[in-house]
């Protein structure tokens, strides 16, 4: 490889300032608003059911949370104190990913940094719900514009692509926020790109929801810092030494070419992904396969393989095979479908640490097989063209699931109102009362 060539075309940080100094609420078409919207309220709902996680906590002591309102300060955790825009951003943000419950898209999870982005900024700059979900949108076109110029999936390099795109796309919706002009734009984002970190290897630990929070708070202190005049390179996004060519060792990222913001809205192509299940998204589509297969098991089986097929890379992000752990067990393909198998479900009390010690779910583990199948969806090459779940009995009977491509809740199998309030409720309740968890939904969808 002779490295990167230099790219020819507007850099991605020059259009974005140009694009976002002319955009309004009124130019985004509705569909693009309603999955902004869902994912708004999918992320909030979440963020209640891991306000109490242990990793919350620890975040929250090293920032400066008060019990009174003030000016330039936002809400935390809700209706839990007060700090400035971006602590308060960032203990949200861990909060809402403490739980791995949070939607997806673009490779990563979007709503994650930038809704509580967008609500602590929008909350001290009196930004209304139209506002809020503009900037998410800038937010996520800035993302999508970076991301899907990579042909090689950024998790098999063992990058993190919410940590590592998350904070310039956080700049962005921060900065349309703060009305920064187009070159105060083009400094947030190149701010943002010196402030992108974060790896596979950490999956699995406290450290993924911290590497997810430090990405929106960046990405708003990115946009304060231009707005009081800190400058950075126009290239530093895409120039070859630039963030996206330091994440493509193997010079395949188009540099080059002209941005699309403003031609098309990559949300309304790639949308975002809601989460039914509280673990990586990467085991989604075999859940899913194992729970239509287990009615059609005979009754009182003993199940004594099963083999668990899907892409390679979503094997590689799938670090723990015998985990001991609650935490752990979110990035377990053998507990997962082994949970699944024995309990019928796989929900938010599956992921304790007794209940992946429990015995009989232990004991399934040990007796699962993933199998990765090198045939990658050409629509989302992270994923093989669909996951299947096969079961052998002691009889040595044999028993196949229907291949699953998309899962439920995929963008193209979006939830209804009435399923997106279930997985609501079922998250506050956690740490609300059902009066306190019912108006908030209220309050939120409403908003």
């Amino acid at each position: 490889m002779n490295g990167h060539p230099m790219p020819a075309g507007t850099p991605i940080a020059r259009a974005a300032g140009r694009w976002l100094q002319a955009l309004t609420p009124e130019q985004v078409p509705a569909q693009a608003l309603e999955s902004v919207r869902r994912g708004m309220l999918d992320c909030m709902g979440v963020l209640l059911a891991g306000r109490d996680e242990p990793v919350v906590g620890l975040v929250c002591a090293l920032a400066h949370v008060q019990a009174q309102p003030g000016p330039g300060l936002a809400p935390v955790l809700v209706d839990r104190g007060h700090a400035a825009v971006a602590d308060a951003a960032w203990i949200d943000s861990v909060a809402a990913h403490a739980l791995d419950f949070d939607d997806t898209g673009l490779d990563g999870h979007p709503s994650v940094v930038l809704a509580p982005v967008v609500q602590a900024l929008g909350h001290a700059l009196g930004v209304d719900a139209a506002g809020r979900r503009c900037a998410y949108l800038a937010g996520y076109e800035v993302w999508a514009e970076m991301v899907l110029r990579e042909p090689d999936k950024h998790h098999g390099k063992g990058w993190h692509p919410t940590a590592v795109f998350g904070p310039v796309a956080a700049a962005a919706a921060a900065a349309w926020l703060l009305e920064l002009d187009a070159v105060h734009v083009e400094h947030a984002l190149g701010l943002a790109a010196s402030m992108a970190a974060g790896v596979v290897a950490n999956f699995g630990s406290m450290a993924k929801p911290v590497q997810v929070g430090l990405a929106a708070r960046n990405g708003i202190l990115a946009a304060q810092m231009a707005a009081r005049g800190v400058t950075a390179a126009v290239d530093a996004l895409d120039s070859p030494k630039g963030l996206l060519a330091a994440l493509s060792p193997r010079a395949r990222v188009r540099l080059g070419g002209e941005p699309g913001f403003g031609h098309h809205w990559r949300i309304l192509e790639h949308g975002i992904s809601v989460k039914r299940y509280p673990v990586c998204y990467a085991l989604h589509r075999a859940v899913d396969a194992a729970l239509a297969l287990r009615p059609q098991l005979p009754a009182g089986r003993e199940i004594r393989r099963v083999v668990v097929e899907l892409g390679p890379l979503q094997a590689q992000m799938l670090r723990q095979d015998l985990p001991a752990t609650g935490l752990q067990a979110k990035f377990s393909a053998p507990y997962a479908i082994a949970c699944a198998l024995v309990r019928g479900h796989l929900d938010l009390q599956d992921l304790s640490d007794a209940a992946v010690a429990e015995p009989e779910v232990a004991a399934l583990m040990t007796r699962v097989e993933v199998r990765p199948l090198d045939q990658p969806d050409l629509q989302d090459p992270l994923f093989s063209v669909a996951d299947r779940v096969e079961v052998t009995l002691a009889d040595a009977s044999v028993w196949n699931s229907e291949p699953v491509r998309r899962a439920r809740g995929h963008a193209t199998r979006p939830l209804d109102e009435a399923e997106t309030r279930e997985k609501f409720m079922a998250c506050a309740s956690l740490t609300c009362s059902p009066l306190d968890a019912a108006a908030h939904w209220r309050r939120l969808s409403s908003d």
